[in-house]
């Protein structure tokens, strides 16, 4: 599965923090991701994996990760709307998506030229 990046989100965060503290904040975001996916694949509960799409929701919004936020927010409304069937079902695609997210911005912490690009 490809991570689509909005670049624009990308972009305004450059202009408010500065080109050279977004790789350590992609840093920040994939190692956050990556704590989220240890508790994702850690058998949790319904109410877990709501406090942590919420979490993610937010987070992925502010980095440009516009699928995995409206995925996490699909997940969040599907908790409090008690739909807990569809959540099982669909975790291991968020798990993927989160897991995946988390690769992709890594590489891209570590790649100024691909963030340059972007900019």
């Amino acid at each position: 599965m490809a991570i689509n990046i909005n670049q624009e989100t990308i972009k305004r965060l450059a202009e408010e923090v500065g080109d050279e503290t977004v790789s350590i904040l992609f840093n920040v975001f994939s190692d956050e991701l990556e704590q989220y996916l240890r508790q994702l694949s850690d058998q949790p509960t319904v109410t877990q994996i709501g406090d942590i799409s919420h979490a993610v929701k937010s987070s992925a919004a502010s980095f440009g990760a516009d699928d995995l936020a409206l995925m996490a927010q699909e997940c969040e409304s599907r908790v409090k709307q008690e739909q807990d069937h569809w959540i099982v079902e669909r975790l291991p695609e968020f798990r993927t998506m989160v897991e995946e997210t988390a690769h992709t911005y890594k590489q891209l912490a570590n790649n100024n030229d691909l963030i340059n690009s972007m900019l």
